[in-house]
């Protein structure tokens, strides 16, 4: 349901509150004249990361940041979902944890219905068993609507796609969708417990994640409250629309590049027509959707595209060795309590 998130909590320290903690980092800007406290443990990722920053020449100017993986925090890794059942333990857990490390009374932390939400990623694990490569080949050819730029990124020293992220830059609607192998990723990072089974727990995993903007959270909750945020039907509702925007709710229809090309030759079209959709085809294969675009102009691009796209009987042009199935989250995704998500094949990964 979601990853990482950041909170944002009406915490003021006094000074002997703040010398009081064991930092483990403080910087200072001497031009704005901040300070900004963090508490962390460089040994273990699972712990939440806290952040405190101030006006130096203004204590009362200040706010509390914690950060941190949902799943690796209450599961030890974000291999695994969180469930709704464990959303209110989670808050009142880190509440507890904030009260410990700042050293402070429990009434001096804001109740979890009053904390706001600075950063939030939306997530959702699909088992696509040995489809993966097929999934993120598939991806790395296409282009999501709304200014994104399709970056695939492949394994040091190969051609095996690990990820491909979907980005859209700005400081205000910077926007981020990535899928992505996790296996390959859990493979990445350095020994720590209970990483075989993890591990295994990965295998087939194909990871969908979403870094949402101020402007779309708002969308869900104004004020950005976590307690309106961090819900079922909130991840639900993102994650459908962000797979609607690159056609993955329906049977995903594919056809080998050669074959595609004797079906344009076949067809009853001039030969100026055929010639014309062949060279389009190629490009589009080779190049991608982007430098087509850019190659032709729009009223060709456009009629040259959907000539193809009845021709072929799909919704979107992909180009694949075999057809892969829609990926699709239902309205109880998230209601199970933990599952390791390994037993389901492509859609949905909780056990019912």
């Amino acid at each position: 349901m979601i990853d990482t998130v950041k909170f944002d909590i009406a915490v003021i320290l006094t000074e002997e509150e703040i010398n009081q903690v064991s930092w483990s980092e403080v910087k200072k800007m001497m031009m704005s004249g901040m300070v900004t406290c963090e508490l962390f443990n460089k040994q273990d990722d699972t712990q939440p990361r806290l952040f405190y920053k101030y006006k130096e020449d203004d204590p009362q100017r200040a706010w509390l940041k914690v950060e941190l993986s949902v799943p690796r925090y209450l599961y030890g890794s974000n291999v695994y979902e969180l469930k709704q059942a464990d959303v209110k333990p989670m808050l009142r857990q880190l509440r507890r944890y904030v009260v410990k490390m700042l050293k402070l009374p429990l009434f001096r932390v804001p109740h979890y219905n009053d904390w706001e939400v600075e950063k939030l990623h939306i997530c959702k694990n699909f088992n696509v068993g040995s489809h993966i490569q097929d999934y993120l080949k598939l991806l790395s050819s296409m282009q999501k609507p709304g200014g994104y730029k399709t970056v695939p990124y492949n394994a040091a020293g190969s051609n095996r796609l690990e990820s491909v992220y979907y980005q859209r830059k700005g400081k205000r609607n910077r926007s981020i969708h990535k899928f992505y192998d996790k296996r390959a990723e859990v493979d990445q990072k350095s020994l720590y417990p209970n990483k075989a089974q993890h591990q295994q727990d990965a295998i087939g995993l194909l990871r969908y994640e979403i870094e949402l903007t101020y402007d779309e959270m708002r969308k869900y909750s104004f004020t950005r409250r976590a307690t309106e945020l961090i819900t079922p039907q909130v991840a639900v509702h993102v994650l459908q629309e962000g797979l609607s925007s690159l056609g993955l709710t329906k049977p995903i229809k594919h056809a080998p590049f050669d074959s595609m090309l004797d079906t344009i030759n076949s067809a009853a079209f001039n030969v100026r027509t055929q010639a014309m959709l062949v060279a389009f085809l190629t490009h589009l294969h080779s190049y991608g959707q982007g430098y087509c675009k850019q190659k032709y102009t729009k009223t060709t691009y456009y009629d040259n595209y959907n000539k193809l796209k009845e021709l072929f009987k799909m919704d979107v042009i992909q180009f694949a060795e075999t057809d892969l199935p829609p990926l699709k989250i239902h309205n109880d995704s998230f209601k199970n309590k933990k599952s390791r998500s390994t037993s389901v094949p492509a859609g949905e990964t909780t056990t019912k």
